[in-house]
Protein backbone atom coordinates (compact mmCIF):
# COMPACT_ATOMS: atom_id res chain seq x y z
CA UNK A 1 0.00 0.00 0.00
CA UNK A 2 2.81 2.43 0.93
CA UNK A 3 4.64 1.64 -2.32
CA UNK A 4 1.50 2.18 -4.37
CA UNK A 5 0.95 5.53 -2.68
CA UNK A 6 4.53 6.65 -3.37
CA UNK A 7 4.29 5.68 -7.03
CA UNK A 8 0.86 7.27 -7.53
CA UNK A 9 1.97 10.45 -5.80
CA UNK A 10 4.93 10.69 -8.18
CA UNK A 11 7.36 11.70 -5.47
CA UNK A 12 10.28 13.78 -6.72
CA UNK A 13 12.50 12.45 -3.92
CA UNK A 14 12.11 9.71 -1.32
CA UNK A 15 13.72 10.37 2.06
CA UNK A 16 14.66 7.11 3.77
CA UNK A 17 16.21 6.51 7.17
CA UNK A 18 18.78 3.89 8.11
CA UNK A 19 16.03 1.88 9.81
CA UNK A 20 14.45 1.20 6.40
CA UNK A 21 14.75 -2.24 4.83
CA UNK A 22 17.73 -2.69 2.53
CA UNK A 23 15.31 -3.75 -0.21
CA UNK A 24 13.42 -0.44 -0.12
CA UNK A 25 15.29 1.20 -3.03
CA UNK A 26 14.35 -1.75 -5.26
CA UNK A 27 10.69 -0.76 -5.04
CA UNK A 28 11.13 2.96 -5.57
CA UNK A 29 11.11 4.83 -8.87
CA UNK A 30 12.24 8.13 -7.37
CA UNK A 31 15.75 9.19 -6.31
CA UNK A 32 16.53 8.43 -2.68
CA UNK A 33 18.10 10.51 0.07
CA UNK A 34 19.29 8.13 2.79
CA UNK A 35 19.60 9.56 6.30
CA UNK A 36 22.09 7.53 8.36
CA UNK A 37 22.10 8.68 11.96
CA UNK A 38 23.42 5.64 13.77
CA UNK A 39 25.46 3.42 11.42
CA UNK A 40 26.78 0.08 12.63
CA UNK A 41 29.43 -0.48 9.97
CA UNK A 42 31.66 2.29 11.39
CA UNK A 43 31.80 0.80 14.89
CA UNK A 44 35.18 -0.28 16.30
CA UNK A 45 36.16 -3.89 15.60
CA UNK A 46 35.19 -5.18 19.05
CA UNK A 47 31.75 -3.59 18.74
CA UNK A 48 31.30 -4.82 15.17
CA UNK A 49 31.70 -8.37 16.43
CA UNK A 50 28.55 -7.91 18.52
CA UNK A 51 26.39 -7.00 15.51
CA UNK A 52 24.56 -9.50 13.33
CA UNK A 53 26.27 -10.10 10.00
CA UNK A 54 22.96 -9.69 8.21
CA UNK A 55 22.41 -6.21 9.62
CA UNK A 56 25.91 -5.15 8.55
CA UNK A 57 25.45 -6.57 5.05
CA UNK A 58 22.08 -4.84 4.69
CA UNK A 59 23.53 -1.54 5.85
CA UNK A 60 26.35 -1.73 3.31
CA UNK A 61 23.87 -2.71 0.61
CA UNK A 62 21.90 0.47 1.27
CA UNK A 63 25.03 2.63 1.29
CA UNK A 64 26.28 1.23 -2.02
CA UNK A 65 22.91 1.21 -3.82
CA UNK A 66 23.09 3.36 -6.95
CA UNK A 67 19.49 4.50 -6.50
CA UNK A 68 20.60 6.29 -3.35
CA UNK A 69 21.66 9.69 -4.67
CA UNK A 70 22.71 11.24 -1.37
CA UNK A 71 23.65 9.87 2.03
CA UNK A 72 23.31 12.21 5.01
CA UNK A 73 25.52 11.65 8.05
CA UNK A 74 25.84 13.73 11.20
CA UNK A 75 29.63 14.01 11.49
CA UNK A 76 32.77 14.35 9.45
CA UNK A 77 34.14 11.33 11.34
CA UNK A 78 31.40 9.11 9.92
CA UNK A 79 31.85 10.60 6.45
CA UNK A 80 35.56 9.69 6.44
CA UNK A 81 34.81 6.16 7.64
CA UNK A 82 32.20 5.65 4.92
CA UNK A 83 34.72 6.76 2.29
CA UNK A 84 37.25 4.24 3.62
CA UNK A 85 34.58 1.55 3.26
CA UNK A 86 34.22 2.40 -0.42
CA UNK A 87 31.16 4.65 -0.38
CA UNK A 88 31.23 7.28 -3.13
CA UNK A 89 32.52 10.45 -1.51
CA UNK A 90 30.37 12.62 -3.77
CA UNK A 91 27.21 11.03 -2.38
CA UNK A 92 27.90 11.89 1.25
CA UNK A 93 26.63 15.07 2.90
CA UNK A 94 27.31 16.05 6.51
CA UNK A 95 24.33 17.62 8.26
CA UNK A 96 24.84 17.62 12.04
CA UNK A 97 22.19 17.16 14.66
CA UNK A 98 20.52 20.39 15.65
CA UNK A 99 19.52 22.02 18.89
CA UNK A 100 16.41 24.07 19.60
CA UNK A 101 18.01 27.31 20.75
CA UNK A 102 14.62 28.71 21.73
CA UNK A 103 14.11 25.79 24.11
CA UNK A 104 17.65 25.31 25.42
CA UNK A 105 18.72 28.79 26.51
CA UNK A 106 21.71 29.81 28.64
CA UNK A 107 21.07 30.64 32.27
CA UNK A 108 23.42 31.63 35.12
CA UNK A 109 25.29 28.81 36.82
CA UNK A 110 23.72 28.05 40.21
CA UNK A 111 25.64 28.13 43.48
CA UNK A 112 24.60 24.61 44.46
CA UNK A 113 27.06 21.95 43.21
CA UNK A 114 24.72 19.79 41.11
CA UNK A 115 26.14 17.41 38.50
CA UNK A 116 23.76 16.30 35.73
CA UNK A 117 23.70 13.41 33.29
CA UNK A 118 20.83 12.48 31.00
CA UNK A 119 20.52 9.71 28.47
CA UNK A 120 20.96 5.98 28.25
CA UNK A 121 22.06 3.88 31.20
CA UNK A 122 23.47 1.11 29.05
CA UNK A 123 26.82 -0.30 30.25
CA UNK A 124 28.96 1.87 27.94
CA UNK A 125 27.74 4.92 29.88
CA UNK A 126 26.52 3.50 33.20
CA UNK A 127 29.61 1.58 34.31
CA UNK A 128 31.83 4.64 34.36
CA UNK A 129 29.04 6.86 35.67
CA UNK A 130 28.70 4.77 38.83
CA UNK A 131 32.43 4.98 39.50
CA UNK A 132 32.49 8.73 38.91
CA UNK A 133 29.61 9.30 41.34
CA UNK A 134 31.38 7.19 43.95
CA UNK A 135 34.66 9.07 43.52
CA UNK A 136 33.12 12.55 43.58
CA UNK A 137 31.17 11.67 46.72
CA UNK A 138 34.41 10.62 48.41
CA UNK A 139 36.04 13.95 47.53
CA UNK A 140 33.19 16.36 48.27
CA UNK A 141 30.25 15.54 50.46
CA UNK A 142 28.13 18.50 49.30
CA UNK A 143 27.79 17.49 45.63
CA UNK A 144 24.38 16.37 44.42
CA UNK A 145 23.67 14.31 41.31
CA UNK A 146 20.74 14.66 38.93
CA UNK A 147 20.67 11.53 36.75
CA UNK A 148 17.88 11.52 34.17
CA UNK A 149 16.72 8.47 32.25
CA UNK A 150 15.44 4.94 32.73
CA UNK A 151 17.81 3.64 35.40
CA UNK A 152 17.83 -0.15 35.93
CA UNK A 153 16.79 -1.20 39.44
CA UNK A 154 20.19 -2.73 40.34
CA UNK A 155 21.88 0.54 39.42
CA UNK A 156 19.36 2.52 41.47
CA UNK A 157 20.22 0.38 44.48
CA UNK A 158 23.95 0.86 43.91
CA UNK A 159 23.63 4.63 43.59
CA UNK A 160 21.50 4.83 46.73
CA UNK A 161 24.11 2.88 48.69
CA UNK A 162 26.85 5.19 47.45
CA UNK A 163 25.25 8.60 47.74
CA UNK A 164 21.86 8.18 49.39
CA UNK A 165 19.58 11.18 48.95
CA UNK A 166 22.33 13.10 47.16
CA UNK A 167 21.26 11.28 44.01
CA UNK A 168 18.04 12.41 42.37
CA UNK A 169 16.53 9.99 39.85
CA UNK A 170 13.47 11.52 38.16
CA UNK A 171 13.32 8.79 35.50
CA UNK A 172 12.77 9.44 31.82
CA UNK A 173 12.08 13.09 30.94
CA UNK A 174 10.96 14.08 27.41
CA UNK A 175 13.52 16.26 25.71
CA UNK A 176 11.25 19.29 25.59
CA UNK A 177 10.90 19.09 29.39
CA UNK A 178 14.65 18.95 30.08
CA UNK A 179 15.61 22.67 30.27
CA UNK A 180 14.46 23.24 33.90
CA UNK A 181 16.50 20.22 34.98
CA UNK A 182 19.63 21.37 33.14
CA UNK A 183 19.22 24.84 34.68
CA UNK A 184 19.51 23.28 38.12
CA UNK A 185 22.93 21.84 37.27
CA UNK A 186 26.33 23.45 37.53
CA UNK A 187 28.22 20.81 35.55
CA UNK A 188 27.03 18.29 32.96
CA UNK A 189 28.85 15.03 32.29
CA UNK A 190 29.18 12.51 29.46
CA UNK A 191 30.52 9.21 30.81
CA UNK A 192 30.99 7.15 27.66
CA UNK A 193 33.73 4.56 28.08
CA UNK A 194 34.46 3.75 24.42
CA UNK A 195 34.24 5.31 20.97
CA UNK A 196 31.19 4.24 18.96
CA UNK A 197 31.98 5.36 15.46
CA UNK A 198 31.89 9.14 15.76
CA UNK A 199 28.21 9.90 16.27
CA UNK A 200 26.95 13.37 17.18
CA UNK A 201 25.39 13.24 20.68
CA UNK A 202 22.49 15.69 20.81
CA UNK A 203 22.86 15.94 24.58
CA UNK A 204 26.19 17.75 24.22
CA UNK A 205 24.52 20.46 22.15
CA UNK A 206 21.70 20.70 24.71
CA UNK A 207 24.23 21.12 27.51
CA UNK A 208 26.22 23.77 25.66
CA UNK A 209 23.20 25.74 24.44
CA UNK A 210 22.01 25.80 28.06
CA UNK A 211 25.28 27.40 29.16
CA UNK A 212 26.68 24.45 31.06
CA UNK A 213 30.33 23.39 31.06
CA UNK A 214 30.82 19.72 30.26
CA UNK A 215 33.18 17.05 31.54
CA UNK A 216 33.55 14.18 29.11
CA UNK A 217 35.81 11.30 28.25
CA UNK A 218 38.28 11.23 25.39
CA UNK A 219 36.13 9.32 22.90
CA UNK A 220 35.26 10.15 19.29
CA UNK A 221 31.80 11.36 20.27
CA UNK A 222 33.28 14.11 22.47
CA UNK A 223 34.56 16.09 19.50
CA UNK A 224 32.09 19.00 20.04
CA UNK A 225 33.68 19.69 23.43
CA UNK A 226 37.14 19.44 21.91
CA UNK A 227 36.22 21.83 19.09
CA UNK A 228 34.44 24.35 21.31
CA UNK A 229 36.58 24.34 24.44
CA UNK A 230 33.31 24.11 26.38
CA UNK A 231 34.60 21.72 29.01
CA UNK A 232 37.26 19.32 30.19
CA UNK A 233 38.12 16.06 28.44
CA UNK A 234 39.67 13.28 30.48
CA UNK A 235 40.89 9.74 29.89
CA UNK A 236 38.33 6.99 30.42
CA UNK A 237 39.15 6.93 34.09
CA UNK A 238 36.78 7.58 36.99
CA UNK A 239 39.40 9.29 39.17
CA UNK A 240 40.46 11.69 36.40
CA UNK A 241 36.88 12.46 35.48
CA UNK A 242 35.89 13.11 39.09
CA UNK A 243 38.88 15.40 39.55
CA UNK A 244 37.84 17.38 36.46
CA UNK A 245 34.28 17.77 37.78
CA UNK A 246 35.55 18.99 41.15
CA UNK A 247 37.95 21.38 39.42
CA UNK A 248 35.07 23.07 37.60
CA UNK A 249 32.92 23.11 40.74
CA UNK A 250 35.75 24.86 42.57
CA UNK A 251 36.65 27.33 39.82
CA UNK A 252 33.64 29.47 38.97
CA UNK A 253 35.58 31.68 36.55
CA UNK A 254 36.75 28.69 34.50
CA UNK A 255 33.29 27.14 34.55
CA UNK A 256 31.69 30.37 33.29
CA UNK A 257 34.36 30.78 30.60
CA UNK A 258 33.79 27.27 29.28
CA UNK A 259 30.02 27.68 29.47
CA UNK A 260 30.23 30.84 27.35
CA UNK A 261 32.29 29.04 24.73
CA UNK A 262 29.68 26.31 24.55
CA UNK A 263 26.83 28.77 24.06
CA UNK A 264 28.62 30.38 21.11
CA UNK A 265 29.46 27.01 19.57
CA UNK A 266 25.91 25.66 19.90
CA UNK A 267 24.49 28.65 18.00
CA UNK A 268 25.94 27.16 14.81
CA UNK A 269 23.70 24.12 15.23
CA UNK A 270 20.31 25.74 15.60
CA UNK A 271 17.85 23.21 14.21
CA UNK A 272 16.41 25.75 11.80
CA UNK A 273 19.78 25.94 10.06
CA UNK A 274 19.87 22.16 9.83
CA UNK A 275 16.36 22.08 8.33
CA UNK A 276 17.45 24.57 5.68
CA UNK A 277 20.38 22.32 4.80
CA UNK A 278 17.99 19.41 4.28
CA UNK A 279 15.66 21.52 2.15
CA UNK A 280 18.56 22.63 -0.05
CA UNK A 281 19.81 19.07 -0.43
CA UNK A 282 16.42 17.59 -1.29
CA UNK A 283 15.79 20.32 -3.88
CA UNK A 284 19.18 19.58 -5.39
CA UNK A 285 18.42 15.86 -5.68
CA UNK A 286 14.98 16.57 -7.14
CA UNK A 287 16.52 18.68 -9.90
CA UNK A 288 19.10 16.10 -10.99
Amino acid sequence: MTQAFINLAGADVVWLFDTATALAPNFLHSPVVLDVDDPKVVLPVDELAKQSKLSLVNEMRMLMDKRVRKIVVTTEIIRRKFVKLGVDEEKIEVIPNGVDSELFKPSPLPDEPVVLYYGTFQPHRANLLIKVVEKITSIRSDVRFLLIGDVPKPMVDTLRRMAGEKVELPGFIPRDKLPPFIQRSKICIFTQDRSLGGRHPAKLLDYMASGRPVVTTNVDESFPIRESGAGLITPVDADKMAEAVVKLLDDDALARQMAARGVQYAKRFDWRNMVNKYITLIKQVAQT
